[in-house]
């Protein structure tokens, strides 16, 4: 019985697990479709005024290859940050409860196993 409770809180723990994950995930997910709505806007705008501030000090290929060199390290650095996907505390916990608990119902079953196995090899030989 007491495997069953343990294979039963595996169960929880796992439910729990894939829950805060998928939660986390589309966090995520609408995170990312923000930052690539906002980042559209202020970058259209930002070219505009670019290309305004730099026509004193830079022609036009110049002040192009600025703006240029600018998205591109914002890009880098907003995909850096995107790529941040560590596990929260919650998640790596209900992991561990999950795989103590399946550890505890496999050595338990293993145990529980025994008597039954007996009892059947005895009636198998009775038979004989």
């Amino acid at each position: 019985m007491r495997a069953l409770r343990l294979a039963s809180v595996a169960w929880e723990a796992e439910r729990a697990r894939l829950g805060l994950l998928a939660g986390r995930q589309i966090r995520r997910i609408i995170l990312f479709l923000a930052a690539g709505v906002m980042a559209t806007a202020a970058f259209a705008m930002l070219h505009v005024v670019a290309w305004i501030a730099l026509e004193p000090h830079l022609g036009p290929l110049g002040r192009a290859l600025v703006i240029f060199g600018v998205d591109v390290v914002l890009a880098l650095i907003l995909a850096l940050l995107g790529s941040r996907n560590r596990p929260s505390r919650a998640e790596r916990e209900a992991l561990s409860i999950r795989r103590t608990a399946l550890v505890e119902a496999r050595t338990g079953i293993g145990v529980s196993m025994i008597p039954l196995a007996f009892t059947l090899f005895r009636s198998v030989r009775r038979k004989r």
